[in-house]
């Protein structure tokens, strides 16, 4: 598997739920690995997710070893990588690279237009309002 993106993280990240949402749907069964603890964390940097409802490869966003804040997205699938890495550049990051080139505006455009329904799914996500006090606000 190749690293395939590179995305500059410059913020908190979101509840690693919303990735979820944002590359499986909602309500879907699916298969988590990584470190974030508590489990509404915004500061998890390890996070694998497989669906276990299609044949759609998994899924891993890390930081590294060797990097203080830029993430590594790999995947087997060309979309799933795109798609993660775009929406933790548009979330938390300022830098998006592929192939160590760093993507320009026009393309990060064209990216948003192609994923748009599923940016609308993660803008969406009921992850985004968990906090310490209520890290399940799907059950309130």
């Amino acid at each position: 598997m190749l690293v395939m993106y590179q995305v500059t993280v410059i913020k908190s990240r979101p509840d690693f739920r919303v990735f979820i949402d944002l590359l499986c749907s909602c309500n879907k069964n699916v298969g988590t690995e990584g470190n974030s603890t508590p489990v509404n964390s915004r500061f998890w940097t390890d996070l694998y997710i497989c669906d276990r409802e299609s044949d759609d490869p998994e899924i891993q966003i890390y930081l590294p070893q060797y990097s203080d804040n830029v993430f590594e997205i790999k995947s087997e699938s060309k979309d799933l990588e795109e798609l993660a890495a775009l929406y933790l550049f548009l979330y938390c990051g300022n830098k998006i690279c592929t192939d160590g080139k760093i993507l320009e505006a026009h393309v990060v455009k064209r990216l948003k237009a192609k994923y748009s329904l599923q940016l609308l799914r993660a803008e969406q996500s009921i992850w985004h309002h968990s906090s310490d006090s209520n890290p399940y606000p799907n059950l309130a």
